[in-house]
């Protein structure tokens, strides 16, 4: 005998239960008929009566007693399996595979991670802090935190934070090398290259008078931000990076913007996911950062 399939069992189970074809179509949200075809054909598969019908009443015959006593406990366990399924899909567990940027992931996402765990016990997460761009689709990457423009992608995109790229350097550079006062000056100083995803060939600025293209020059590249902050905040250059990389070094004084009318375009702090919607876990994590974020008053 072939396989039944569980619809069948089900709409049996329920014309029984519910005590006629009406009110278990109402339970199941099909038609009387639809519910009437789906036991004949268990009938059918079967090969036994398990009803008797009349224009009046339905009632169970003997095979049909001992089935529905069988299948009732199986029915239910079943139902209890996919709710305990669908329960365990909802809630954040599993490894959670999360690529950052270097700087950003140092200074803006690690510190909010054990904060994360002792909310969601039932996470490990696996992280990639890395400034090289991740294929989150080849690297099996639940979650990527970028910064920037995004390009064209068939990648699942949500906005966490508002962001824009800054000039900075710190107060002895300035005080050594003084500071610009137009955008033009910026090609007497040394700048500090970041050469990821090809940045440092040109940055482009926008101010009241539009926008301006600087081919920056300095004795410095590096394909790594977190280096070139490093060396802004030691003195040896202007850096052009996004303002909620380098918002702590700010605050604290050990950076000062660089003409602070010229900035990069508007882009943002994405989470990039591989499909919609995103895992329950990813969800929690990108949830969970905004709420730190905006609870102290920015990404820091």
């Amino acid at each position: 005998m072939q396989r039944v399939p569980f619809n069948l069992v089900e709409a049996f189970g329920a014309v029984v239960e519910q005590g006629g074809f009406a009110r278990a179509a109402t339970v199941l949200n099909m038609t009387p008929s639809s519910v009437s075809r789906l036991v004949k054909a268990l009938e059918g598969q079967l090969g036994v009566r398990l009803l008797n019908r009349t224009t009046r009443a339905m009632s169970l015959t003997e095979a049909g007693q001992r089935f529905h006593a069988d299948s009732a406990a199986a029915l239910a366990q079943l139902h209890g399996a996919c709710e305990r399924a669908a329960q365990q899909a909802a809630e954040p567990q599993g490894t959670l595979r999360v690529s950052a940027p270097v700087a950003f992931g140092r200074s803006h996402v690690v510190p909010h991670l054990a904060a994360f765990m002792g909310r969601f016990p039932q996470v490990r997460l696996d992280l990639l802090i890395t400034d090289r761009l991740v294929d989150i689709v080849a690297e099996r990457v639940h979650v990527a935190i970028r910064i920037g423009r995004l390009d064209d992608s068939t990648l699942v995109a949500r906005k966490l934070l508002p962001n824009r790229r800054i000039l900075a350097a710190s107060p002895d550079y300035l005080a050594r090398h003084g500071m610009p006062a137009g955008v033009a000056e910026l090609e007497a100083h040394e700048c500090l290259v970041s050469t990821v995803n090809h940045d440092g060939e040109v940055w482009k600025l926008h101010g009241a008078g539009g926008e301006r293209a600087v081919r920056p020059r300095g004795r410095v590249r590096s394909d790594n931000g977190d280096a070139v902050h490093r060396l802004a905040v030691d003195g040896m250059g202007i850096c052009f990076r996004s303002a909620v990389s380098l918002e702590e070094d700010l605050r604290a004084g050990r950076l000062v913007q660089v003409l602070p009318g010229w900035t990069g375009k508007e882009s943002g702090v994405y989470a990039m996911a591989p499909s919609r919607p995103m895992s329950p876990a990813a969800r929690a994590l990108t949830d969970f950062l905004v709420e730190r974020w905006v609870a102290r008053g920015g990404a820091g």
